[in-house]
């Protein structure tokens, strides 16, 4: 159909018979009337939502927000101030407590001593940090006498305490606790005489050596184990044949050491251990060490095979150094391969 044809439709012209023109206009006014008002209306609505909305936000949410910022301000406050603590504040606490709770506050003054960056973890500790240990234990003079006071006192009592104080004394590297040391080493406790033997071993108190001796047949295999790790610090003429005899220990941890500390003295009867060491399936077996202290093993593995054998080495730490799965032994068999080739 042409659009041009179709005939025009005049306005307001209705199709409903009786209902003229001029009622129908007056129906749509009313209509666009009652349109308009309702539009008013709604916008009337919006406009008191919108001040009620204000309103709440500036009677409430604004306050609360102030209110929480100063909580969260004064929070902070409280929690800065109340983290300066100095080694006064944790010997007074170990001093006047007793018990459990005593054990609980040496472990306190242990984490603070390790957390306090003076000086890493226990297994180590290098001359930077030693440095550092000589600051900190100038600024606290009282520090050693106060924590082998409390060492002693707590024979018999909860082990916690002496167990994580021996640790301390150790950290501490000042031959003022050897004698309180030594007399841990007949402790009950198996973790307290292994924590002493450590503290010794790292002030490489040479008196000790018998008794250590002793302790590489305890019934404990985490005491012979530290023995042996303590006899390796030590010069003693009776070291080495107890350390030899010590590789056919039925605990392999024991093994490890005992081959750790022969090869330190330039000893390689234990030559065959570190070998094995290298195997990280059969490394991995060890699941009561962490995968750190495995790895550390493996890579003290390497570098003392290096250092018994020299040249003679070179074989098996290039096929370490492209083959093994842990980056950090690769990386370690590299560096002693570098290392042989400069010398």
């Amino acid at each position: 159909m042409d659009v041009e044809k179709l005939p025009a439709l005049p306005i307001f012209q209705s199709s409903i018979p009786g209902v003229s023109c001029s009622s129908f206009a007056m129906s749509a006014l009313k209509q666009e009337t009652r349109s308009a008002e309702e539009s008013a209306d709604i916008a009337t609505d919006a406009q008191e939502k919108s001040r009620f909305t204000t309103l709440v936000v500036q009677l409430a949410i604004i306050p609360l927000g102030v209110v929480l910022f100063c909580v969260a301000l004064g929070g902070l406050f409280m929690w800065l101030t109340s983290e300066r603590k100095d080694m006064d504040d944790y010997l007074q606490a170990l001093r006047t407590s007793s018990g459990a709770r005593r054990g609980l506050q040496a472990q306190f003054l242990l984490d603070y001593i390790q957390e306090s960056k003076r000086w890493q973890g226990i297994f180590d500790v290098t001359a930077q940090m030693s440095g550092n240990r000589e600051q900190f234990l100038a600024r606290n003079p009282h520090a050693v006498a106060d924590i082998v006071q409390v060492f002693q006192e707590s024979a018999g009592e909860d082990p916690k305490t002496r167990r994580y104080l021996a640790l301390v004394l150790g950290l501490l590297e000042d031959n003022e606790a050897v004698t309180a040391l030594r007399g841990g080493l007949n402790d009950s406790d198996p973790d307290t005489v292994k924590n002493c033997l450590w503290a010794l071993a790292r002030l490489k108190e040479q008196e000790s050596a018998l008794k250590i001796i002793e302790l590489t047949r305890s019934e404990e295999p985490s005491v012979r184990m530290m023995a042996v790790y303590a006899l390796g610090s030590m010069d003693s003429p009776q070291a080495q044949p107890t350390l030899a005899a010590a590789l056919n220990d039925s605990d392999d941890l024991v093994k490890w050491n005992a081959a750790f500390a022969l090869a330190s003295k330039g000893n390689a009867g234990g030559r065959a251990v570190l070998e094995r060491l290298l195997d990280k399936a059969y490394v991995d077996r060890f699941t009561q060490t962490t995968p750190e202290n495995r790895q550390r093993y493996r890579i003290e593995a390497v570098t003392l095979l290096a250092k018994l054998d020299g040249s003679a080495a070179i074989p098996t730490l290039q096929k370490v150094s492209t083959e093994d799965a842990d980056f950090q032994v690769r990386n370690a068999a590299m560096q002693q391969l570098n290392n042989l080739k400069h010398k």
